[in-house]
């Protein structure tokens, strides 16, 4: 006899209205932490890993809402996936350009986006820097931010002395390019804060935003 598989709706209903709870909390959270601090500041939102994917959505959401416009580096997922998330959340994808590093990273097939910014399958960390600098650059906005979502990811792929260098070698390379106004947002798992390749970025922050709300 084959074995039924029943589903539990109240429990998926409370888990559902507990995820939404959730996602306006992250929301409410981000949107105000972030407009708290001046244009040019480098904060570091951590993140239990089981909300990691929401906590980078509701980020990018709430920069877009507070009118910036950005570049969103995505390393853990191709453009066509985080791409539907983000339009299946409101989030206006037109103020947003998407570095899609994990089609490198799993050799997909890259998208011909004009939001897509796809890179070389050999790419470096210091060319990977400058196409930010330039597209960041040339956003036509007082209030710009550059969002990286994974440097775990990014540590999976590239050498551990690249992935060190990485976050200061951005930052410094905007500030000395005179790139004015730009708002550095590093999202950081909760269970990896402590990793050497996440403490430069601990030098350079002006705010950390935990958001232990959620297991």
């Amino acid at each position: 006899m084959s074995k039924v598989n029943t589903l539990d709706y109240e429990r998926v209903g409370r888990e559902n209205l507990e995820r939404t709870l959730n996602r306006k909390k992250f929301y409410k959270i981000l949107k105000d932490g972030l407009k708290s601090h001046d244009k040019g500041s480098v904060i570091v939102v951590e993140t239990p890993v089981g909300n990691y994917l929401d906590a980078n959505i509701y980020s990018v959401k709430s920069m877009i809402d507070s009118n910036y416009k950005g570049v969103y580096l995505s390393f853990q997922r191709p453009y066509k996936n985080i791409s539907s998330h983000f339009e299946k959340n409101k989030v206006n994808l037109e103020n947003l350009f998407v570095f899609d590093c994990a089609s490198v990273f799993c050799d997909s097939i890259k998208e011909n986006n004009p939001h897509c910014v796809n890179l070389s399958s050999d790419f470096k960390i210091e060319e990977l820097v400058e196409k930010i600098c330039l597209t960041i650059k040339n956003l036509d906005s007082d209030n710009r931010f550059i969002f990286v979502d994974s440097l775990s990811t990014l540590a999976i792929h590239k050498s551990f002395s690249e992935t060190l260098k990485f976050s200061e070698f951005l930052i410094n390379t905007v500030k000395r390019k005179g790139i004015k106004n730009v708002t550095f947002i590093f999202n950081i798992a909760k269970e990896l804060g402590s990793k050497r390749y996440n403490e430069n970025i601990n030098l350079y922050a002006d705010e950390h935003i935990h958001l232990g709300l959620c297991t």
